[in-house]
């Protein structure tokens, strides 16, 4: 009998404890959405956010090119990691035969994955902005499309990797008995059967390269215009052509956010705390999509 009820006591306790976890983080995240919220107030206008800062005298009066700038960066890095990302799932989970070269390169996927943004960054400034120079144009949409693919292969990669692993094996084994090839069985029965956990890694991936700073400020650099689509000369660069607005200066949210902090007294705190705003509206969008994909699958 003590010990029923001393089991109950400790379900207790764990239980006030849990809750008492949650209402914390919970509170924590109210708090920090509510302040910049409220910082974000006086500065979070539709021409604020409609308008790019090259159209106003005031440095930091738009935000629309950084925007575009942010949409552009994370949908072409995810466009470029999603190809690889998805065949390096497929050939790990239904091609690899095992061994130490695949377990080696799962390791590696790993670290990747865990590498800090600022050494990635740091990788992107030295090999896109300084080394590949002449081909990237240095900081540019080109060199931080890159970096924000390395950056967010390894979210997409791992999670093709558990939608291919949540395929029914009897699904794929039937294509087999009809005489499929094992091609066949990935493009017409694997792969339809996961899209929907490879579409809610591609939807996390852009929302972690739309959310990125550092890689963002080391190698995309800062642009108050609008990304624009031209081929101008310029002998510094191969063929000696530059493509905009591949090899040009991008704007980007964090950039919005870190010049404001940098400028404190030509850049006014609250349009830093509304570039911050849109941004974390942009993510928990984003977001929102990928639980929407995961809650249709459930109940499909």
């Amino acid at each position: 009998m003590k010990k029923i009820k001393w089991a109950k006591v400790e379900s207790a306790i764990f239980k006030a404890i849990s809750y008492m976890a949650a209402a914390t983080t919970a509170l924590t995240l109210i708090y920090i959405l509510g302040n910049i919220t409220i910082q974000a107030i006086p500065s979070l206008t539709w021409e604020y956010i409609l308008t790019s800062e090259s159209e106003h005298m005031e440095l930091g009066a738009g935000i629309a090119n950084a925007i575009v700038g942010s949409l552009v960066l994370s949908l072409g890095s995810t466009m470029l990691a999603a190809p690889l990302a998805i065949g390096t799932a497929v050939y790990i989970k239904r091609y690899s035969s095992g061994g130490r070269i695949v377990e080696a390169f799962s390791f590696l996927i790993d670290v990747l994955s865990g590498t800090p943004s600022i050494v990635l960054g740091i990788f992107g400034l030295y090999i896109l902005v300084f080394l590949m120079h002449s081909v990237t144009g240095g900081f540019s949409l080109i060199s931080g499309t890159i970096a924000l693919t390395i950056l967010i292969l390894p979210v997409i990669e791992r999670a093709t990797e558990n939608a291919i692993d949540g395929v029914p094996i009897e699904l794929e084994e039937a294509s087999y008995a009809m005489g499929a090839t094992k091609m066949d069985t990935v493009f017409r029965i694997t792969l339809p059967s996961a899209i929907s956990g490879i579409l809610t890694g591609i939807i996390i991936g852009v929302g972690r390269a739309a959310e990125e700073s550092a890689v963002v400020v080391l190698t995309a650099g800062y642009s108050q215009f609008m990304p624009e689509v031209k081929i101008g000369s310029n002998p510094d660069y191969i063929f000696g052509l530059k493509i905009y607005p591949l090899q040009d200066l991008v704007g980007t949210l964090p950039m919005c956010i870190y010049r404001s902090f940098e400028f404190p007294t030509m850049i006014a705190p609250s349009k830093g705390f509304a570039a911050a705003f849109v941004l974390i509206l942009i993510v928990i969008c984003i977001n929102s999509i990928a639980r929407f994909i995961v809650w249709r699958r459930r109940i499909g």
